[in-house]
């Protein structure tokens, strides 16, 4: 049966309830004792969805959602639902909050049946992972945040617009006027002008504040903070399409920060203040420039180039490094991942050769095998496993690792047969 649930945190209006007179009550009885009829007979199937509303209508209609975490496409992130409580998450992981790891063109899924998933009362919070940049090199990518999917979401993407949204709600209507605020940035099909200016400039922060080899935030929470500290004063702005407002924003916004002793407990001196303004407000100077305001779609590959250029002459050094600490300052650690699978010719028989950062190779168990095909795999519980008597025949091989020091997390990954050698990268 479907259930509808109303929660009285409820703020958005839409009509109220109407009450049916008894005379159409009357008229209905027939026709829901016939419905009910076929559903005792098995010909009609009987829906089983659960419908929720928490707070501010974010009703989830599934447990299951995913989309892309794009800056450009973010692969190998952890991307987790952080449960809010009384309308705040703690931007950590914590047991039972469903997890995932993000695919190589920066798709997730994550499915829970937990209650606070079904009313939407989360925020998605992803972790870590590896954007591409122009020349195809992977770098660290920005933490980011997005709030529950909304009903009419086909996809939940994480970007650094959604970010803005899950830290100051009132910019989803100036968002979807400029395009979208759940809008796909990477999207080869491309994206509003107005939108990638934005995005860029949010990155740019994270940059400016968390880059190269000494940043000034590198602390998880209070690198994605920061980013909440831009969303305040970007929210106070009438026009986002004005580059003088993107600029003063940001600068802004650097002001708010390093006077946060929350944020940054050491504030920098005000002749190191000035010059982290100056080279924010160069880089956002820059992207206005290389962007121009408008509808026009524009591609990201296309202008990653060009953005790379501006960063540089800014002098400020693209990608982050953050930690990611639970409560009490212990380091969380995530499940291993494979990042690559290499196959190699030895005589008559062929090498597997997992590659699996972890900083506990102990805690890793591994499965190595050959879906639907009459080869056996040797050694397959071991990181280097073999297949005896391979005739360089069309072969697919998948692996499996469980990592039991991060709660059991699986993690699989398939590779196929190529010509010798061949390295499958994830």
């Amino acid at each position: 049966m479907v259930e509808i649930r109303q929660n009285t945190q409820l703020t958005e209006s839409g009509g109220g309830i109407k009450v049916l007179p008894f005379y159409s009550i009357r008229k209905l009885l027939p026709i829901l004792f016939s419905t009910q009829l076929l559903l005792s007979c098995g010909l009609v199937e009987e829906p089983t969805t659960t419908v929720t509303c928490g707070a501010n209508c974010s009703v989830v209609e599934s447990s299951a959602f995913g989309g892309k975490l794009a800056q450009s496409y973010v692969k190998d992130a952890q991307v987790w639902a952080d449960q809010l409580v009384d309308g705040v998450g703690n931007l950590q992981w914590d047991e039972g909050e469903p997890l995932a790891i993000s695919a190589e063109d920066g798709s997730y899924q994550l499915d829970s049946e937990a209650p606070w998933i079904l009313s939407g009362d989360f925020q998605i919070v992803t972790s870590g992972g590896k954007k591409s940049d122009s020349n195809g090199l992977w770098i660290d990518a920005a933490p980011m945040v997005a709030p529950a999917p909304l009903p009419s979401q086909k996809e939940t993407n994480v970007t650094p617009l959604t970010t803005l949204v899950a830290f100051e709600p009132a910019l989803k209507k100036k968002l979807e006027a400029l395009g979208g605020w759940n809008a796909d940035i990477a999207s080869p099909s491309g994206v509003s002008a107005n939108l990638l200016r934005l995005a860029k400039t949010v990155e740019t922060l994270s940059s400016t504040l968390s880059g190269g080899s000494s940043p000034m935030v590198n602390d998880f929470g209070s690198s994605l903070k920061s980013l909440g500290k831009l969303a305040t004063e970007l929210n106070s702005v009438d026009d986002l399409t004005d580059d003088t407002a993107l600029k003063e924003s940001a600068s802004k916004a650097i002001t708010a920060v390093v006077s946060d002793p929350t944020i940054v407990p050491n504030p920098p001196t005000p002749s190191q203040r000035t010059a982290l303004s100056s080279s924010l407000e160069k880089a956002v100077e820059g992207i206005t420039a290389a962007i121009p305001a408008g509808d026009e779609v524009v591609v990201e590959t296309t202008l990653l180039s060009k953005i790379e250029d501006v960063l540089a002459e800014a002098g400020i050094n693209e990608g982050v490094s953050v930690r990611l600490n639970m409560g009490g300052g212990s380091v969380l650690n995530f499940g291993a991942v494979i990042t690559s699978i290499e196959m190699s010719l030895d005589e008559d028989s062929l090498v597997l050769t997992a590659n699996v950062p972890d900083d506990d190779p102990s805690s890793l168990e591994y499965n190595w095998f050959v879906p639907s095909q009459p080869f056996r795999v040797t050694d397959n519980s071991q990181p280097n496993a073999k297949i005896l008597d391979f005739s360089e025949t069309d072969l697919e091989v998948s692996l499996t690792i469980i990592d039991a020091a991060a709660n059991n997390f699986v993690n699989t990954r398939t590779c196929t047969w190529q010509g010798n050698p061949t390295v499958c990268e994830f």
